[in-house]
């Protein structure tokens, strides 16, 4: 018996690449194109918005010179437009570093810890939260609070103990009016 060698194995474990199909082909220059298409409108866009551009540069300059380079006068402001402007300019130009400077140095006492504060403008009012030690201490602020020359009526809302670890504390709420200015 002779002896023969087995058959070579033919394992394939790359699969025959397929040829790209009609469609594959299709759908391939159908995106080159809408590429293309694409291009040339953002170019056609571009150079709409450079002209326009230009344009508003030269009507700028033309006004510009026809008013001697000044700007153009705006129309006057009506009595009804004035007003609200100038509340609005009020609120807005009052000391509020002033007012934060007062409260931090009422609050100054280590045995008093600011942690809320809400304030309208508009209507002056203040609304306070904070922490003491003892209730003492809460009237104690009170009464800087007041002294300060900005804040007016102080009043106590109201005010709870809590006790935590052991220590005791004061949570409270006040209300008061400010002004502007001493």
């Amino acid at each position: 018996m002779s002896r023969r060698p087995p058959p070579p194995l033919g394992l394939d474990f790359v699969a025959a690449r397929r040829p790209p199909s009609l469609l594959g082909w299709t759908l391939l220059a159908f995106g080159v194109l809408a590429s293309v298409g694409v291009l040339h409108e953002y170019q056609v866009l571009d150079d709409r918005r450079a002209d326009e551009a230009r344009l508003l540069a030269r009507a700028r300059r033309s006004i510009d010179a026809r008013n001697g380079g000044e700007a153009v006068p705006s129309a006057p402001l009506k009595e009804g437009e004035i007003k609200p402007a100038l509340a609005a300019a009020r609120l807005l130009g009052r000391d509020w570093g002033g007012l934060l400077t007062e409260l931090e140095g009422a609050a100054a006492d280590p045995g008093v810890a600011l942690l809320e504060l809400e304030q309208d403008a508009s209507s002056g009012s203040l609304r306070l939260a904070g922490e003491a030690r003892n209730l003492s201490e809460v009237f104690a602020f009170l009464t800087r609070l007041e002294a300060g020359g900005r804040v007016r009526h102080a009043r106590l809302l109201n005010y709870r103990f809590r006790a935590e670890d052991g220590a005791g504390s004061v949570v409270f709420q006040l209300a008061a009016r400010w002004e502007a200015g001493p």
